[in-house]
């Protein structure tokens, strides 16, 4: 599996956030925001922040759509 390094930051007051994957910036597709109740990973009681990206970079034919989980209290990343 490959790492990325994932960069992310909200200017402003806006709602969508500029994410950034490997210095290349990301275009958001849809962007939500959660408050998580229970997991299985001791993440619970904490707003996440879920975003899905498309970079441009890997758009030959079809656009791959990647989706990026982020913790707003830690600033913790998943991304898939």
């Amino acid at each position: 599996m490959v790492e990325h390094n994932i960069t992310w930051s909200i200017n402003n007051g806006q709602k969508i956030p500029e994410i950034y994957v490997d210095d290349e910036q990301a275009q958001v597709v849809s962007c939500s925001y959660q408050f998580v109740t229970a997991t299985d990973i001791d993440e619970s009681g904490v707003s996440m922040m879920t975003a899905t990206i498309i970079l441009l970079s890997e758009r030959d034919y079809k656009p791959i759509q990647h989706v990026v989980f982020i913790n707003q209290q830690t600033g913790k990343v998943f991304y898939q």
